[in-house]
């Protein structure tokens, strides 16, 4: 009985690393999908400064908070993937396959803008790359909720939602009602 409740205790852990995963990367997501002023695609005021150390300040995209915001996305990625894969629940590992695959489906377009995927499934991001590629490349693979990110939005959703049912049941709770109805 001490060891059932030993191996519960460590899969909830692993189950809520799970959902910390999946929180963490649909904030990053949804931080490039906002719209409007509040978005880090919305031109602001950029401060740079020449050879001579002048200042001059214009209207630009903030191409270092993207690439911060794009680079925070591929960091929560892959905790999501990593955290994952300490559990053997089949349906959060289908999950996980397939927003793995949705990743890849996009590798090429990914490529142009420095973001490279690993055979584990991993994402790295190359920042010179990224800077230096077309920002509207960037935005279509980097926002918007029909983008690579909306998807995976939604995979981390289904994936946080997984991981609770796992740990409800885990703590003895039931899925279903008295009468055999899915909760």
């Amino acid at each position: 009985r001490a060891a059932a409740r030993s191996k519960n205790s460590e899969e909830t852990k692993a189950y809520n690393k799970v959902q910390t995963s999946s929180d963490a990367l649909k904030d990053a997501a949804d931080a490039l999908i906002t719209t409007g002023s509040k978005s880090v695609f919305a031109k602001k005021d950029v401060t740079v400064k020449d050879e001579n150390g002048v200042e001059t300040t214009t209207k630009d995209y903030d191409r270092e908070a993207i690439y911060k915001a794009v680079n925070n996305f591929v960091t929560s990625y892959n905790s999501l993937l990593t955290s994952s894969a300490k559990t053997d629940n089949v349906s959060l590992s289908k999950s996980v396959t397939w927003m793995k695959n949705d990743v890849k489906a996009h590798e090429k377009m990914l490529g142009k803008i420095g973001i490279t995927i690993g055979k584990d499934g991993a994402l790295s991001i190359d920042e010179e790359k990224f800077k230096a590629a077309k920002l509207s490349d960037i935005r279509t693979e980097m926002s918007g909720s029909a983008s690579i990110v909306g998807k995976t939005a939604q995979r981390a959703t289904g994936l946080y939602n997984l991981a609770a049912n796992q740990i409800s049941t885990n703590i003895g709770n039931s899925l279903y009602t008295s009468s055999g109805i899915y909760k």
